[in-house]
């Protein structure tokens, strides 16, 4: 999921938001209009309503969806479970894909009103208009294109159908005038195009080729969402230029890109040295859980953890994820081991003969496929005397990395404190 400006939840929108009638009063002055929604529980079962607001606000001027207030009577009410801390965004992410194109680009957010715990997910306005519905599903026709009328999502009208296309040809022929005064400015000659579908870059002075095994790991932040402490890196590309039948290719490149926790545990598990590592730390304070590893890119910075610490404590963040993991910093011993191995309990049983299997290398995929969760619970039993770094990585890497966003909740937990207890047990000593 790409981020966005964070100025969407600051303080000025979030007190317009919630403004209630009197100080004693739970009763909200908002009301549902074309840029809010007020729901009083988050459940992902509603996927397909969350999915029409998500698109009407996209093909308006984005929106709020507020989680933990009535609609009639508008009264705060707070979130009584905590299914919206807990959900897995890559599933919302995965169900706005299927259901319509363009991408609907959102954002979470938990907000303390009043002691009550509040969800609200941000839609942000569609940069290509029309978002239209793919599928049919619930509430969701193909085909249909939805637009947020003051407190409705309803089926678009001819008048703003007609306004979203003028825009979308107005704002064409804008790029195509800023590319010209572009061109204008650094000269003709110094100009090039990339095409993205074939990789060629050509201008005045000749042309190259990026290889195809480059071009899906391009990605450009777009204007004015550029936000470094997210995480977010400006596109580069490095390395030598080698002529192949007089075009040049690019032989070795790296491109950095925003930085997210598939990225995180992918350098941890291929003991990738990165080309930012403290981006790699800042990221991780942006994240839903503090529980990533951290000592291995602590280790290719020139910090200790006491020079790193200040480094994030100067972050601007949403939530407790960045306090948390100072804390783990400061205090690195915590128990990561989830359950025992000694009990007569059938899950003891389990994971013992799990580590007894990751000790000899002998465990095999169908037997860690079938319970991940025990198999990520032997992992916090393990240690850098019996066990090989090595082939434990190479499970992870190989098994686990690809199905990352079809863990279950209990599943990505023991997943992530898996990965502390390796990152603690072979890269933190290295620190001391």
């Amino acid at each position: 999921m790409e981020s966005l400006s964070p100025s969407h939840f600051s303080q000025g929108e979030l007190e317009k938001i919630f403004s209630f009638e009197s100080s004693s009063s739970v009763r909200l002055n908002s009301r549902e209009n074309g840029r809010l929604e007020f729901k009083e529980q988050f459940n992902l079962g509603s996927v397909d309503e969350y999915a029409k607001t998500g698109a009407a606000f996209a093909n308006a001027q984005g929106g709020y969806i507020v989680f933990g207030v009535k609609d009639a009577p508008r009264e705060l009410v707070g979130l009584k479970s905590e299914h919206f801390n807990t959900f897995d965004s890559a599933k919302l992410t995965n169900a706005l894909n299927e259901r319509f194109s363009p991408e609907i680009r959102w954002e979470p957010h938990t907000h303390l009103v009043r002691n009550l715990k509040v969800g609200i997910l941000y839609f942000a306005e569609a940069t290509q208009k029309p978002v239209v519905c793919t599928k049919n599903s619930g509430c969701l026709h193909q085909g249909a294109i939805y637009y947020r009328y003051r407190g409705r999502s309803e089926a678009i009208r001819y008048a703003e159908l007609r306004r979203l296309l003028d825009d979308d040809k107005a704002k064409e022929r804008n790029l195509w005038m800023k590319q010209i005064r572009k061109i204008a400015e650094v000269g003709v000659e110094n100009a090039a195009i990339l095409d993205l579908e074939s990789g060629e870059v050509s201008g005045g002075k000749g042309r190259f080729y990026i290889g195809e095994e480059l071009l899906p790991k391009l990605q450009f932040i777009r204007e004015g969402e550029f936000v470094e402490s997210d995480g977010a890196m400006a596109l580069r590309l490095l390395g030598d230029l080698q002529s192949t039948e007089g075009l040049f290719v690019h032989s070795t490149v790296e491109v950095p890109v925003p930085i997210r926790e598939a990225q995180i545990i992918s350098a941890f598990l291929r003991r990738q040295s990165v080309l930012s590592p403290t981006e790699y730390l800042k990221a991780i304070c942006f994240e839903q859980s503090y529980y990533h590893p951290v000592y291995y890119f602590i280790l290719q910075t020139t910090e200790t953890i006491d020079g790193i610490i200040p480094l994030l404590k100067g972050l601007e963040v949403r939530g407790n994820v960045r306090d948390k993991l100072i804390e783990r910093l400061r205090h690195p011993n915590e128990r990561l081991a989830i359950g025992s191995l000694t009990s007569s309990n059938p899950t003891a049983v389990e994971r013992r003969a799990i580590v007894a299997h990751l000790r000899t290398k002998s465990l095999t995929p169908e037997t860690i496929l079938a319970g991940t969760t025990r198999f990520f619970e032997a992992l916090t039993h393990t240690d850098s005397v019996d066990f090989d770094q090595t082939y434990l990585f190479a499970l992870l890497a190989d098994l686990i990395l690809p199905k990352l966003s079809q863990l279950e909740q209990l599943e990505r937990s023991a997943f992530r404190k898996a990965l502390c207890h390796l990152d603690l047990t072979w890269y933190k000593a290295a620190l001391s």
